[in-house]
Order: structure tokens, then sequence, then C-alpha cells
């Protein structure tokens, strides 16, 4: 069994404009607030777990079309590229939206 991390609790007091912004923020994040304040406070990024859902269902979508590829259909060879052409733009659109999830954004 792992040992257990030590836990420290920071009180923070803010006015109620104040804790409606950073709510509103955590909110748009889909965090916690204590998960939202721990990683401002720490100087992580702040990724939405909407986000990352996203990219984990493109690359989802991305292996069904690969999977679903009639190997025995009588396709033309244009056909052919254009289900091709379109499982590559499916993860293109995931890697660039994983990059713009994991890049720093300004402090």
């Amino acid at each position: 069994m792992a040992a257990a991390r030590p836990r420290r609790v920071i009180k923070v007091y803010v006015d109620a404009a104040g804790y409606q912004y950073i709510a509103d923020n955590a909110a748009k994040a889909n965090r916690f607030l204590s998960d939202y304040l721990r990683r401002i406070a720490l100087g992580h990024r702040v990724r939405s777990v909407v986000d990352l859902q996203m990219v984990g269902e493109l690359r989802r979508l991305g292996a069904m079309l690969k999977h679903l590829y009639p190997q025995a259909a009588h396709w033309t060879t244009e056909e052919k590229r254009r289900y091709w052409a379109g499982y590559e733009q499916l993860m293109a659109l995931a890697v660039t939206l994983e990059v713009a999830i994991d890049r720093p954004g300004p402090k």
C-alpha cells in the first residue's frame, strides 16, 4: 500500500465577485473548484476535461472508420481515396486539438 500523502489546507478569502469569477472559470473547464484552484496556484495549465474527452472520441471514431473499411467492396480508386482522406482528416483534427490543448497558455 502506498504511503498517504500529507494533506494541507489553504484558506483563501475572496469577495462575492471574486468567488463568482473563480467558480465560473472552474465550471468552464469542467473542474471542481478545489482542483481548479490547485492547478492555478501550482502554475499548471488548466485543461478542460471535455476537450480531452473530445480528442479521445475523435480518435475512437477514427479507429472505427479504419476497422470498418470494407476490404472486399468493389470500390473505385476514387471512392477508396475519399474514404481514407476522411479518415486522415479526422485523425489530423484529433492531433491538432491535442496540440492546442497542451500548448501552454498565458500565465
